[in-house]
């Protein structure tokens, strides 16, 4: 899927407006983690908060904060079991923010340092005579957009978790007073994953529509202009190129390497040239348990030793899928790349306390310590 702030820019050029919806906080089960956003307009969605009766509700209030222009951001709490009928049976809180007419600095600039490849978050006023106000920062700017420490502190612990997350915090920390005007801290994060994927075969285009709607980078090369799609989603980078095993030596470090090429020979130039890296997070080759046999007895008699070649994966794909359509194949393998994503966030953020005798969502600090600050 492609990152939300993606989706902003060319919408603001034909739509009016549009609302931001952002899960900031969560109680017990829940079908999606703080910091999932959705952007809504008038006539269409991209991204999600949770599906069902909840994403419908929440669709409803985006569009009646459109229909009567309202400025000002909003949270709202909903109890998942009693108030919506959905069996997860926890609480969120969603924050609602509209964008437009006049698109604000702050996307701009949010969407310069994503299309970077960099972390990246927001200070959102969502109470208070400034209210709306958007304060975007990546690792060098935290101080500058929250000048308080404890809250520049959260920021840093948001950015440096490598995750999309939100936090919901006071406007002053440890006075335990309520009624504060609140802020929303949210970072996005670039892609965990890496993607170089060499082929634009059946299998290639396959994946590349797959990966497209997926939390990753990837760049995706062959020889021949011609096979690529006219269009493809804004996180892949098609490249063409006369000597592909130069991609290999410019690729990131820990990147994902995926093999698919049209050419045995063309695969073997490039197994060897990613196995002379030390720095990748896998080499995965399309094909059988006889061509990998192929490969490193060729790669042996080359001289790369035993240790660096049991390092190449083949076939690839998680097991246990039957068929050989591309389109299963491609499946597989986008399944075994999802796998290799870091582990979920343990640990929730510091949040306010939920209201419960309240639909709408009261910004009610809990007690702190200054050691949580």
């Amino acid at each position: 899927m492609p990152p939300w702030i993606s989706t902003l820019p060319p919408l603001l050029e034909t739509a009016p407006a549009a609302v931001l919806v952002t899960v900031a906080a969560t109680e017990s089960s829940a079908p999606r983690a703080r910091g999932a956003r959705m952007v809504v307009s008038a006539a269409h969605s991209h991204g999600s908060v949770g599906g069902g009766r909840l994403e419908q509700r929440a669709i409803e209030i985006a569009r009646a904060m459109l229909a009567a222009s309202a400025a000002a951001p909003r949270l709202e709490r909903f109890t998942l079991g009693a108030s919506l009928g959905q069996c997860c049976g926890g609480v969120m809180v969603l924050a609602f923010e509209r964008i437009g007419p006049a698109r604000p600095d702050w996307v701009e600039r949010a969407a310069n340092l994503a299309a970077g490849g960099q972390a990246w978050g927001r200070h959102v006023r969502l109470d208070g005579p400034h209210a709306g106000e958007v304060t975007v920062f990546e690792a060098g700017s935290v101080e500058q957009a929250c000048a308080h420490p404890a809250l520049a502190t959260h920021a840093r612990r948001l950015l440096a978790a490598g995750e999309e997350d939100a936090c919901l915090l006071p406007a002053r920390h440890g006075s335990g007073s309520g009624g504060e005007p609140a802020i929303l801290l949210d970072v996005s994060p670039p892609p965990a994953l890496q993607v170089v994927m060499f082929g634009a075969g059946h299998v290639g285009r396959a994946l590349a529509e797959l990966f497209g709607r997926l939390p990753l980078r990837v760049r995706w090369i062959d020889e021949r202009a011609e096979v690529f799609p006219p269009a493809t989603a804004p996180n892949i980078e098609p490249r063409c190129t006369d000597t592909p095993t130069a991609e290999v030596r410019e690729a990131p470090a820990d990147a994902v390497f995926l093999v698919l090429t049209h050419s045995h020979a063309l695969d073997l130039e490039l197994v060897e040239a990613i196995l002379a890296r030390d720095d990748f997070r896998f080499c995965g080759l399309i094909g059988s348990h006889t061509k990998r046999a192929r490969f490193a007895h060729r790669l042996l008699a080359r001289g790369h030793d035993t240790a660096r070649v049991a390092r190449l994966h083949c076939p690839i794909g998680l097991p246990g899928l039957r068929g050989k359509e591309p389109e299963v194949i491609a499946l597989a393998i986008a399944a075994e790349v999802m796998g290799m994503r870091s582990p979920a966030r343990s640990a929730p953020a510091a949040q306010f306390e939920f209201e419960p005798t309240r639909s709408r969502y009261t910004p009610r600090a809990r007690r702190t310590t200054q050691n949580e600050l």
